[in-house]
């Protein structure tokens, strides 16, 4: 028959709550204040806008970043088990 020892078992609980209660009455880090000197804002440039859009169609087929054709138009036929649908 075994017998359990309960004592071992608290004094390791006091020990950790005595732990903890010492960590959370140390004093906290000395604060330290930096003061910088920085200039003056400079006054703020107005950036150029674009008045007009290029709105031309790019001649031939558009690539897309992978090198990848994009088509003119979206497939009208459904697309079933990962194939490419019809374009039209």
């Amino acid at each position: 028959m075994k017998r359990s020892h309960p004592l071992p078992a608290a004094r390791l609980a006091a020990g950790f709550a005595a732990l903890c209660l010492f960590a959370a009455c140390q004093s906290p880090a000395p604060q330290t204040l930096v003061v910088e000197a920085v200039s003056p804002a400079q006054p703020v440039e107005p950036v150029a806008v674009a008045t007009q859009l290029d709105t031309a169609e790019p001649e031939g087929p558009v690539v897309n970043q992978w090198g990848g054709i994009v088509p003119d138009a979206k497939p009208t036929t459904p697309v079933e088990n990962g194939a490419l649908g019809e374009i039209e």
